[in-house]
């Protein structure tokens, strides 16, 4: 593996700081890190701006931002310690380890295995944030409650996003350890990583400086009325931590499982498994063109980016290695809006490492293609999507299921049944597809065609 040699000025001094400073505040995000690392432990990291607009706290290197659903490599990495440790296949069905693990269509919930879960799979409509309490129970009561959870499609159709899936991914590591899934965390990446600035569990918080996420109001910035999600959705997306433990966390991977320190938390073999490709999405989009065990997967013009992103409690974190390159790079926001600056962060960072991102490939009759066919709602349990033609324009018009309908926010045809949507400042590639004779639009997650 070659390592990439950062510049003696790259991300450190008045100059790097002056350009973050500058757009943090054109993007209107309240405080943010942002963080490169190698597999020989160079660490860059910046910080910008205040942890929280009413608490007027600064934030630092030392701050804890949400990670979101970038936690889900925290909890795929405590899966494959449980394959490495020989009490679990990854295509043991999930009932052989949860035995009352069932679903409102029972013959779907004895066919997913633990692969089913790491790579989106199960096929689960799994937008589910149950609140099951604050006890060391509650991964066992909210996989209790997925009793009447819904499916989108089989196990082992199309790829959907699932955090319920990541759940019960959760609650396996409990019932083979023998533990919570938080100390889970702690004994087995935490501790032999040496990470000191992370954690799962709100109590613990106060002990931290700690970033407040943020969302815009009437164009004003206001701090959300609570710091994190239920403790029931923990390994879907509770871990909070500095932009240099989350580094850690991603070069222990670069480097097949080995920390910095010389603590291992994968072996080999497991560690360059997760970021082999499961599930092929080449032919549906060109953005990402698959996902790994809990990593997706990108080429970025002839540049493999092993990833994950994460968006929880008005707070918005990036994090992309690059395994050829030896490289980590981070960032970190505590607003809701904050993508756009992770992409404008990017856009200035990336060119000074060689590197630049993946956009999504455009066929040259795009533009005039008749995509009338695929123009209707489509639906989850958590989202209702309509895709219109508005005055010769195409828009897709998002929005939560018993809210009110967002506004609609403008769609480019990409060509195929691909298209590309502005949201929030940040460009996203979705497709339509078809399955077993339904219709769907894939953002991700499945949406079902209804109209």
């Amino acid at each position: 593996m070659a390592t990439t040699r950062l510049t003696d000025d790259l991300l450190v001094g008045q100059d790097w700081q002056a350009r973050l400073d500058e757009l943090r505040r054109r993007h209107r995000v309240p405080g943010c890190q942002v963080g490169l690392m190698t597999v020989d432990g160079d660490l860059r990291v910046l910080a910008s701006g205040l942890a929280g607009v009413d608490t007027g706290v600064e934030t630092t290197a030392d701050t804890l931002f949400h990670y979101g659903s970038i936690g889900k490599l925290w909890t795929a990495t405590l899966v494959l310690q449980l394959v490495d440790d020989g009490l679990l296949d990854l295509d043991t069905p999930v009932v052989e380890v949860l035995p009352g693990f069932t679903l409102a269509t029972p013959e779907y919930a004895e066919r997913i295995t633990v692969r089913h879960l790491l790579v989106h799979t199960s096929g689960i409509d799994g937008d589910l944030f149950t609140d099951t309490g604050p006890g060391d129970d509650c991964l066992e009561k909210y996989v209790a409650s997925l009793a009447t959870a819904a499916s989108v499609t089989e196990p082992g159709g199309p790829l959907s996003y699932c955090n319920s899936g990541f759940v019960v991914a959760g609650r396996v590591v409990e019932v083979l350890r023998g533990s919570t899934w938080d100390d889970a965390l702690a004994e087995r990446i935490y501790e032999p990583l040496g990470l000191t600035h992370v954690l799962t569990l709100p109590n613990d918080a106060p002990l931290f400086r700690t970033a407040i996420g943020h969302g815009l109001d009437d164009d004003v910035l206001r701090q959300v009325p609570h710091w994190q999600s239920p403790r029931s959705n923990g390994p879907a997306g509770s871990v909070s931590g500095t932009a240099g433990e989350l580094l850690r966390f991603a070069v222990a991977h670069l480097r097949d499982g080995e920390g910095l320190n010389g603590g291992r938390v994968l072996s080999p073999g497991s560690a360059r498994l997760m970021r082999e490709k499961q599930v092929d999405l080449s032919r549906r989009l060109t953005t990402y063109d698959g996902w790994g065990l809990g990593w997706m997967l990108s080429d970025w013009n002839g540049a493999r980016v092993v990833h994950h992103g994460g968006a929880t409690d008005g707070q918005i974190a990036q994090l992309r290695t690059f395994p050829e390159l030896g490289l980590a790079l981070c960032a970190l926001t505590n607003a809701d809006h904050g993508a756009a600056l992770v992409e404008a962060v990017e856009a200035e960072l990336l060119p000074e490492l060689g590197l630049a991102p993946g956009r999504p490939v455009v066929d040259p009759d795009a533009a005039g293609a008749d995509v009338s066919s695929v123009l209707g709602r489509y639906e989850s349990r958590l989202l209702s999507c309509e895709l219109e033609n508005r005055s010769g324009s195409l828009t897709l018009r998002v929005s939560v299921q018993g809210q009110a309908p967002g506004d609609p926010v403008p769609v480019t045809p990409l060509g195929g049944d691909r298209f590309e949507v502005e949201f929030r400042g940040t460009r996203h590639e979705f497709a339509h597809l078809v399955h077993d004779g339904r219709e769907f639009l894939h953002l991700s997650r499945l949406l079902e065609r209804t109209v």
